[in-house]
C-alpha cells in the first residue's frame, strides 16, 4: 500500500479530485512526461489555493506519478531510457527468481489455487480491454506480477518488485504506444498455460520473453512536454 493510499482518508474530496484527475490524464497519455503542474494554475482550474493543490502533488508523488524538484514545483515524473531500461532488466532478473521459488514451493493444492488467481486477473485484465480503460489494463497486468510472485514469501524481495512493478507500470502508461495495448493479455495466458503444466525452465523463459516484448513496445523517443494547457490536458475549464 502506497504513502498516498496510506492517506486517503485525510483528504478533502476536492484533494482525491485532483490527483484522480491528474493520474488519469497520466495514464491516458494525454499528460506527458515532464509537464510542470503549476501550483497556480491548478488553483486557478479548481478554485481552491495553493495549499490545497500541493497536498494532492504530494500524494502523487509519493505514488511516483510526479516529481516535487526543489525550487522548480512539481512536474509529471520522467524517466531516462536508461532507467526504463534498468527498471525492466531488474524484473527480469528478480521475477525470474521468484517464479522458480513460486512453482517449487507448492503442493498440489496450492498450485492448483495461484492457477485460479492467476485467472481471475486474466478475467479482469478481459474485462479491462473490453472497456477500453488503460489504466485498469496496467493494474490488472501489474496485479498478475503480483500474484505470481507472492506464494514465494519472500518480504524483502516481493516489497522490491512491488516498486518495480510501480515503477514499470507508470513507464507503461507513459511511453508504450496505444496500438500495442500493455502487458498483452496473450502474453499472461501463454505464461499461465506453462504454468499449469508445472515447467518451471519452461515458463521462466517465457516470462523473460514477456517481459523483454514490454520493453521493446516502449516509445521512449515520446518524453517531450506537452504544449496545451493543463485545463485542455484535464479536460476542465478554470472557475472563477
Amino acid at each position: 500500500m502506497s504513502a498516498a493510499t496510506r492517506h486517503d482518508t485525510a483528504e478533502t474530496p476536492i484533494d482525491q479530485q485532483i490527483r484522480r484527475d491528474i493520474a488519469e490524464a497520466i495514464y491516458e497519455q494525454r499528460m506527458a512526461p515532464g509537464t510542470r503542474l503549476s501550483e497556480t494554475g491548478l488553483g486557478d482550474i479548481y478554485g481552491v489555493s495553493r495549499t490545497v493543490v500541493r497536498k494532492a502533488l504530494f500524494h502523487l508523488a509519493a505514488d511516483k506519478l510526479v516529481d516535487i524538484r526543489p525550487n522548480r514545483g512539481a512536474v509529471v515524473w520522467q524517466p531516462s531510457p536508461a532507467e526504463a531500461h534498468e527498471v525492466f532488466a531488474a524484473r527480469r532478473l528478480l521475477e525470474s527468481t521468484l517464479l522458480a521459488d513460486t512453482l517449487a514451493g507448492l503442493d498440489s493444492t496450492g498450485h492448483a489455487r495461484l492457477v485460479e488467481r492467476l485467472q481471475t486477473c486474466l478475467n479482469d485484465d478481459r474485462a479491462a480491454h473490453a472497456a477500453h480503460d488503460r489504466q485498469a489494463m496496467i493494474r490488472a497486468s501489474g496485479d498478475f506480477h503480483r500474484r505470481l510472485a507472492e506464494p514465494a514469501g519472500n518480504s524483502v524481495l516481493l516489497e522490491f518488485l512491488d516498486e518495480l512493478i510501480g515503477r514499470s507500470s507508470l513507464i507503461i502508461a507513459l511511453f508504450e504506444t496505444r496500438e500495442a495495448g500493455p502487458c498483452a493479455e496473450a502474453d499472461h495466458e501463454r505464461l499461465l498455460a506453462i504454468i499449469e503444466r508445472g515447467d518451471i525452465g519452461e515458463a521462466q523463459a517465457e516470462l523473460a520473453a514477456h517481459l523483454e516484448d514490454c520493453e521493446e513496445r516502449l516509445n521512449l523517443s515520446a518524453a517531450e512536454t506537452a504544449s496545451p494547457s493543463l485545463s485542455d490536458l484535464l479536460g476542465r475549464t478554470r472557475r472563477a
